[in-house]
């Protein structure tokens, strides 16, 4: 039985992955900043912030007892505050920065422990051009470092998988935030999930646009 390691089970996209993958027969562990939202159907959950470095080994530490190998790891997390640059203060942006960038950084830091030597990593990006809007500065600008960031995780471990996924507007509760509506053309957050899935079965590296 594969197994799956899910940073971000609470949102979308990572929500309907992780009952994708329960419904092909992986084993999966969830990991959230709310455990109570995680899908109850995976085989293990605990809590985790992404600007909290101590979390995240413990998640991983916690993962450790439940399983010694992962396929496959994905970064599901995130988050936006609408602020113009004029008006992030550094707390602020050190918040978008670790739910988008940082954390990504340190969950696949602690993640290589147990991911297999031919595993595979994914990382939910976006399309930075269009992102580039008033009031999305510090999201865009974390967004587009992820580009280089996987790029050179690719380079340094060289016999593992990793894949950026670029999904346009996906209708999930992350639209909450937002003083616009959901695009009505969005892609639904199973539609993302079934082409991770796919993705990771086709063997295939590198960026995913959706």
């Amino acid at each position: 039985m594969p197994n799956a390691l899910i940073w971000g089970a609470s949102g979308g996209i990572g929500g309907a992955l992780a009952r994708l993958l329960k419904t092909q027969g992986w084993g999966v562990y969830a990991v959230a900043r709310d455990e109570s939202k995680i899908f109850e159907g995976v085989d293990f959950s605990c809590t985790f912030d992404a600007g909290d470095g101590y979390s995240i080994q413990a998640a991983i530490s916690q993962i450790a007892t439940q399983t010694t190998e992962l396929d496959l790891v994905v970064y599901a997390a995130g988050g936006l505050r609408l602020s113009s640059l004029e008006d992030t203060e550094m707390s602020l942006w050190k918040e978008i920065m670790n739910a988008n960038l940082t954390g990504v950084q340190q969950t696949a830091r602690a993640s290589l422990l147990l991911l297999k030597e031919d595993g595979h990593m994914m990382i939910l990006g976006a399309y930075v051009e269009k992102i580039t809007l008033p009031r999305f500065g510090a999201y865009a600008a974390a967004k587009a470092a992820l580009e280089p960031l996987v790029a050179v995780l690719a380079k340094e471990q060289r016999k593992r998988k990793f894949t950026l996924v670029r999904p346009p507007a996906v209708a999930t509760p992350f639209w909450a935030e937002l003083p616009i509506s959901v695009p009505k053309n969005a892609l639904t957050p199973e539609f993302v999930a079934e082409a991770m899935l796919a993705r990771y079965e086709s063997g295939e590296t590198g960026w995913l646009d959706l």
